[in-house]
């Protein structure tokens, strides 16, 4: 590799990170919002306005990609139950992990979100047949005996909104997999689209068959909830285009930068400072996260060389 190739990759590198934290501080910021609303409103509404407001920076993505002709085209009957299928995972997402931020205290409700490697990595198996060795499993053991040291099941700690993060986790796994199901060539502004239509879609049906849903109160209410699905929305751009610039295997231990940026923002906005629930699960659940980051970085590693010998 020349030195101009070497410059261009530390570039890439850079701007991936940087875009990757940007992303995370969409998601802390916009779970802020939901936290304050969450007494006023029901998780329903908040999930509708958030899925609905996410289209606007969807919109300014495929407008600034020239995809507002394309992304109509080509659509077959796999591509659009897969995003059905994508956009319910989402909705489930959104409105587990309401209930957690608005019921738990903030920090251990986004901590806990980052199990989601486990159930990905068992999601593998029984979908994708997967072959997981030694390190994965034991990674998923040591994953989950982080979170039952913050979960603490049986204690004064643990109530029934403890479930509600992990369940966040195996939506957002699912959502994952699915994905690897949808056949290549379509855009990335093509995917999200259809799975924020189903998305839509499924949360306006909650919304029609449910009731308890109060009026909105104010413009600045109004502002808030349609600001959650911006930054959600663009959270969801800037995860994609940081994955797309460097390896995942290089991109995904930045993510756990979410968990300082949890800490801080529920200690300023929340007055919270659950060091006791969290720690030292909170160590236990990123090591175990590391080595099945590690052991991708291996794999892939091995896989490039066969590739070249052969």
């Amino acid at each position: 590799m020349n030195i101009s190739s070497e410059k261009t990759d530390l570039k890439k590198t850079y701007l991936a990170i940087v875009t990757m934290l940007l992303a995370i501080l969409c998601v802390d910021m916009y779970m802020v919002v939901i936290k304050f609303l969450g007494n006023e409103y029901t998780v329903i509404q908040l999930a509708v306005f958030r899925n609905i407001a996410g289209v606007i920076p969807l919109f300014i993505l495929i407008l600034f990609t020239k995809e507002h002709i394309s992304v109509f085209r080509n659509l077959n009957n796999k591509f659009i139950v897969l995003s059905f299928f994508r956009g319910l995972a989402f909705l489930s997402m959104n409105i587990f992990i309401f209930i957690s931020v608005i019921n738990l205290e903030f920090a251990t409700a986004m901590v806990l979100t980052f199990s989601s490697p486990f159930f990905i990595v068992i999601l593998s198996i029984i979908f994708l047949k997967d072959k997981v060795g030694i390190y994965r499993w034991s990674a998923i053991f040591i994953g989950f005996f982080g979170v039952v040291l913050i979960v603490q099941p049986g204690s004064d700690i643990f109530s029934f909104y403890s479930i509600f993060p992990i369940l966040t986790a195996i939506a957002w796994a699912l959502s994952v997999i699915i994905l690897k199901f949808i056949p290549d060539g379509h855009s990335t502004a093509k995917i999200q689209l259809y799975t924020l239509i189903f998305n839509v879609i499924g949360g306006v049906a909650l919304f029609l068959l449910t009731t308890g849903h109060a009026e909105i109160k104010s413009s600045q209410d109004f502002f808030l909830m349609t600001l959650t699905g911006i930054l959600g929305g663009t959270a969801a751009i800037l995860f994609i285009y940081s994955y797309r610039l460097i390896s995942a295997s290089k991109m995904a231990s930045f993510e756990y930068f979410g968990i300082p940026s949890s800490f801080v923002l529920g200690w300023l906005f929340f007055n919270e400072a659950p060091w006791e629930q969290l720690f030292p699960g909170v160590f236990v659940i990123v090591f175990a996260g590391m080595i099945i980051i590690w052991r991708d970085k291996v794999k892939q590693k091995k896989t490039k060389v066969s590739r070249e010998i052969n």
